[in-house]
C-alpha cells in the first residue's frame, strides 16, 4: 500500500511538472500578439482630433444587438400623347437580427433573417457603410422579385400589380467627405467608435451612383407589352450634417448630403417601342441621415435611419422617382 501511495504522488508530482512547462512556441506567439495588440491599440488610440470634442472611448471592447428594417419603392410616370401612365412598386421589406463585436474598431458581426429562415423573404439584399470621421460610404446591393403594385393609367381605376411579376435590381454607391472632421464625427453617432462631447458639425461633399433595372410582366400591364426600365446616373453635390450633444448624455444626428446629378442614361422599353429619357435639369439623388442614442456610462441605445431618393426625367415623358432606406435600433455597451 505504501509503494502504491509512493508511486502515486511521484506520478503527481511528474505530471505538474510537465503542466508547469512552457508549451514550445507559447512565448513566441504571445510576444507576436502583443505586437499586434499595441499596433492596434495605436491606431485606434492615435488620431488628430480636437479631443474637446470627440474622442475614442476609453475601453477597447463593444458588443451590441442590432435590428434592422429595409425597404424601397420606385414611381413611373409615363406620358403617350394625351395619356399619363402613374406605376407604383414596393418591395417587401426586410428584417434582420444582428449581434456585432468589436475590437479597437475591427468589427464581426452575426446577422439573421427570421423571415428567410421561415420561408417569407426569398430576395437578395446587401447593405454596409463604412462611415470615418473624415470620409465613408454606403454601398446596397439589391434583387428582388417578391414585389408588388400597382398600375393606373389617366383616371382609370387603378390596376392591381401581383408579386413576383415585377422584379428589381439595384445597386446604390454614396460617398461623403467631412471638413470639420476633427469635431464632427460620423462614427460617434452611427456605429458608437467615437464619443461626441459637445456639439459640431461640418460641411460636407459628397457623390453618389446608382443603377437599376426593374421589369414588370406583359401579364402585368394594360396593353400586355412586358416593360423593362433601365437607369444609371452619377451625382455630385454638397451638403451640411451637426451633432447635438444634449445634456451630455443625449446625441442627435441630422445631415443632409444632395448631390446634383453631371451624368444619366435611362430609358424604357417594350416589346416593340423604346422611349429615352433625355437629360432634365435638375435631377438629383438626395441622402439623408439621422440618429439619436441614450448613453447610460458604459451602456447604450439608440436607432437610425439612412433614406436615399432620386428623381429623374420629367412627367410629360417619363419621370422615375426611386426611394430606398434602412433603420436600425441597438442597444450595447462597452468593456
Amino acid at each position: 500500500m505504501k509503494r502504491f501511495f509512493s508511486i502515486s504522488f511521484a506520478c503527481l508530482l511528474s505530471l505538474t511538472a510537465t503542466a508547469d512547462e512552457t508549451p514550445p512556441g507559447h512565448d513566441r506567439f504571445k510576444e507576436f500578439w502583443g505586437r499586434v495588440d499595441k499596433w492596434l491599440c495605436d491606431r485606434y488610440y492615435n488620431i488628430s482630433v480636437d479631443t474637446d470634442y470627440i474622442t475614442r472611448p476609453q475601453t477597447r471592447w463593444t458588443v451590441k444587438a442590432r435590428y434592422n428594417l429595409t425597404g424601397s419603392s420606385v414611381d413611373t410616370h409615363t406620358t403617350m400623347g394625351d395619356l399619363n401612365t402613374h406605376t407604383h412598386s414596393t418591395n417587401k421589406s426586410k428584417n434582420t437580427v444582428s449581434l456585432a463585436g468589436s475590437y479597437t474598431g475591427i468589427t464581426l458581426a452575426l446577422t439573421f433573417n427570421p423571415s428567410s429562415f421561415v420561408g417569407w423573404y426569398n430576395d437578395f439584399e446587401y447593405n454596409t457603410n463604412e462611415y470615418y470621421n473624415r470620409m465613408g460610404f454606403d454601398i446596397i446591393v439589391q434583387r428582388a422579385k417578391n414585389v408588388r403594385g400597382w398600375t393606373q393609367t389617366g383616371n382609370a381605376p387603378r390596376t392591381e400589380i401581383e408579386k413576383e411579376k415585377i422584379s428589381l435590381r439595384s445597386f446604390n454607391f454614396n460617398y461623403y467627405y467631412a471638413f470639420n472632421h476633427k469635431r464632427f464625427s460620423y462614427p460617434a453617432a452611427f456605429n458608437q467608435s467615437y464619443i461626441q462631447k459637445r456639439s459640431a458639425g461640418s460641411f460636407m461633399l459628397g457623390a453618389s451612383f446608382q443603377w437599376q433595372k426593374l421589369h414588370t410582366a406583359s401579364d402585368a400591364t394594360v396593353d400586355n407589352k412586358a416593360v423593362t426600365l433601365k437607369a444609371a446616373n452619377i451625382g455630385i453635390g454638397a451638403g451640411y450634417g451637426y451633432n447635438f450633444v444634449i445634456q451630455k448624455n443625449w446625441l442627435l444626428h441630422l445631415s443632409a448630403l444632395p448631390t446634383l446629378i453631371v451624368y444619366s442614361k435611362a430609358g424604357q422599353r417594350t416589346e416593340d417601342e423604346t422611349l429615352t429619357m433625355p437629360y432634365h435639369f435638375p435631377e438629383f439623388i438626395m441622402t439623408g441621415r439621422t440618429a439619436l442614442i441614450r448613453n447610460f456610462g458604459r451602456y447604450f441605445a439608440g436607432g437610425t435611419m439612412v433614406f436615399n431618393y432620386t428623381l429623374i426625367g420629367q412627367r410629360d415623358r417619363l419621370q422615375v422617382g426611386n426611394s430606398k432606406w434602412r433603420a436600425r435600433a441597438f442597444i450595447g455597451f462597452r468593456f
